[in-house]
């Protein structure tokens, strides 16, 4: 994101591990860019970008959410092709709220039932569903192809779904806190 995002460009960033990857990883090269990052409400990031490209509508806007964000206003995506709301949103799809699994499995332990059903998601392919709604959709499963693909969504003139195909044990590193 700090390589490919242009100089006049706004990042829009969910909570959760999505706010610790990109608050921690994504640097802003040109006074012009923003970053706007939710601080508590899952699911945020995507109808906040619309908002965002609707206000500034000659800008490059970019959503970084999980799947876990995206299931919230997945509805929202057939809004954005209807009145031609054309954001990139990248989900780091890991089919899962893994930020979830340790707290679940500690408090769940040993109870019966499935603790996974708490926070493991069916693996759900995003970029067919941006297809179907008529936008534009590519998953990507090699780190290598990202690049490529959101350059694709960009010139695609359409709202569109970059869905990142990660590993379900990717846990994003505590944020930092003050001593």
């Amino acid at each position: 994101m700090t390589e490919w995002l242009p100089p006049n460009g706004v990042l829009v960033t969910d909570t959760g591990h999505s706010g610790i990857w990109t608050g921690t990883m994504v640097d802003a090269k040109d006074p012009a860019q923003m970053f706007i990052r939710c601080a508590g409400s899952l699911g945020w990031a995507f109808p906040a970008a619309l908002g965002v490209k609707c206000a500034l509508p000659d800008r490059p806007v970019v959503c970084f959410t999980g799947d876990g964000g995206f299931w919230y206003h997945l509805s929202e995506l057939e809004t954005a092709v209807r009145y031609g709301i054309n954001t990139v949103t990248i989900i780091n799809n890991n089919h899962s709220l893994n930020q979830e699994k340790h707290s679940n499995e500690r408090y769940y332990a040993g109870g019966p039932g499935n603790v996974e059903e708490l926070w493991v998601f069916p693996d759900t392919d995003f970029s067919k569903m941006a297809q179907e709604m008529g936008g534009f959709g590519i998953r990507v499963d090699d780190p290598g192809e990202i690049q490529g693909a959101i350059d694709q969504a960009v010139a695609s003139g359409k709202p569109a779904v970059v869905d990142v195909v990660s590993d379900i044990n990717g846990i994003a590193p505590r944020a930092w806190t003050p001593s």
